[in-house]
């Protein structure tokens, strides 16, 4: 039975870095995604608790 051998595929040059203006918006649009998330998210147990009568403030 003959064996079969994978063949890796090796680049010469690296892939140069994303540049920062690139980097940071990415770093904006997750931490503004999280922060809707978190807002959706506390917006939602309100809605709940006031549902339950546990008003607060």
């Amino acid at each position: 039975m003959a064996t079969r051998q994978m063949k890796h595929f090796q680049t010469t040059q690296a892939a140069p870095p994303p540049s920062w203006p690139k980097r940071l918006g990415w770093m904006a649009l997750i931490w503004s995604a999280s922060v809707l998330a978190l807002g959706f998210a506390a917006g939602l147990m309100r809605l709940f608790m006031n549902t339950l009568g546990l008003h607060g403030g």
